[in-house]
């Protein structure tokens, strides 16, 4: 049956979006100030504005007339969050992405995706340290040290809402890393068609726990190695096929999975086409047509696009502190989930047919903007500097 969108009276303004956005903070975590100066409001508000500028809580403060001194925020957030912290932030962290998922998302089975990702850490932090969340990686952004979270996205027409996130401990290996997730998208009772994962998932104990776990199918795509081996050696003929291939490692024995190679083509900057190839790990999956295989994961780049707009509202530190580091990432995460709540509760478009909404009117850079503005309202700017009682320089 058609449905029915009707317009909306009342706007979307700055200090609409902000009390939004605070309110949803407040509601579902911890974090909280009993100061004379500062505030649980005023915490919330000093961080949504650093993560809105992309910015520091030092910089933020200096920067806002009425606000709390930096060092007055920083106490409340040492105090509270600490390396045993995490697994609370994480907690409050999914609680408030749980909040915004309309309930239609409910209504039938959609294609999740999971995937890691990571955030270059510069420090010196002792890697043996019991307490260090950093984890070691592949050279990039000129370090091999990251804070990494895992986050399960649901992959639905231009809906792109984040579902779960699952920050990553270094002794923590993938199988467990994916079972949370799942397990976290079961619980919101979001039915799952399929699970889209990324290579950093394609090793033999991830393989072999999705294929006993029930009511689960999954596509993997993997990385092409070896020289004449492997599955580069699948990579051969003219054009796409399904076979099965055997994925061997001293630590975890053999397994044999279905895959589907996918002969592809991209052009190039002289405008000919050269032909590429990609392997996909099939779990329960072996129904599907290998044309939809390839159109439908090059879908789940969306997430990518998810951690894109991450950077965008994503405070910044110096501290050691890798509960505070979470925090900035689960927050950016949710400012990501409220600005798509925002658009289909004041921006969706009228008449009958598919939920529509005029995307182009609220940019997440404008949502910054807007959150910024609606602090500096509150708390004032700082538009001049009283020089300092010296005696002033002869030119």
């Amino acid at each position: 049956m058609p449905k029915f969108a009707p317009p909306r009276a009342d706007k979307l303004t700055d200090r609409g979006t902000l009390d939004f956005t605070i309110a949803v903070l407040q509601q579902h975590f911890d974090l909280a100030a009993d100061g004379s100066v500062c505030k649980t409001p005023d915490l919330w508000r000093v961080l949504v504005t650093a993560a809105a500028r992309r910015t520091y809580i030092e910089t933020v403060c200096n920067d806002l007339d009425g606000a709390p001194d930096s060092n007055t925020v920083r106490g409340y957030l040492k105090a509270q969050l600490t390396p045993a912290d995490i697994r609370a932030v994480q907690r409050d962290c999914n609680r408030a992405l749980a909040s915004q998922l309309p309930t239609w998302l409910r209504d039938h089975p959609k294609d999740i995706a999971i995937d890691l990702h990571a955030e270059p850490y510069y420090g010196k932090d002792d890697l043996d340290e019991p307490r260090s969340w950093v984890c070691r990686g592949e050279a990039r952004d000129g370090t091999t040290r990251f804070y990494r979270c895992a986050t399960a996205y649901v992959m639905h027409r231009d809906v792109r809402f984040t579902l779960a996130v699952e920050f990553v401990h270094p002794d923590d290996d993938r199988v467990k890393v994916v079972r949370r997730l799942i397990r976290r998208v079961k619980a919101l009772k979001i039915k799952a068609k399929r699970y889209w994962l990324d290579k950093g998932f394609c090793a033999i104990p991830v393989l072999r726990w999705l294929q006993v776990e029930p009511d689960v199918s999954a596509i993997i795509a993997a990385p092409i190695r070896g020289k004449t081996g492997g599955t580069r050696a699948l990579c051969q003929g003219r054009g796409s096929y399904r076979t099965q291939h055997t994925f061997r490692s001293a630590d975890h024995g053999e397994l044999t999975v279905p895959v589907a190679v996918v002969r592809t083509f991209r052009k190039q900057r002289d405008g000919t086409r050269k032909a590429e190839w990609l392997v996909y790990v099939l779990v329960a999956a072996t129904e599907m047509p290998l044309r939809d295989v390839r159109k439908v994961y090059r879908r789940r780049f969306g997430i990518e696009s998810s951690y894109r707009l991450l950077e965008q509202t994503r405070g910044h530190t110096t501290a050691r502190n890798a509960a505070l580091r979470f925090l900035w990432m689960g927050l950016a995460l949710l400012i990501g989930n409220i600005w798509i709540v925002l658009h289909w509760t004041y921006l969706r478009r009228c008449g009958s047919g598919p939920r529509r909404v005029a995307r182009n009117y609220f940019t997440l850079s404008q949502m910054a903007q807007f959150l910024r503005r609606a602090v500096e309202a509150i708390y004032g700017t700082v538009s001049s500097i009283d020089p300092p009682n010296v005696k002033p320089a002869v030119l």
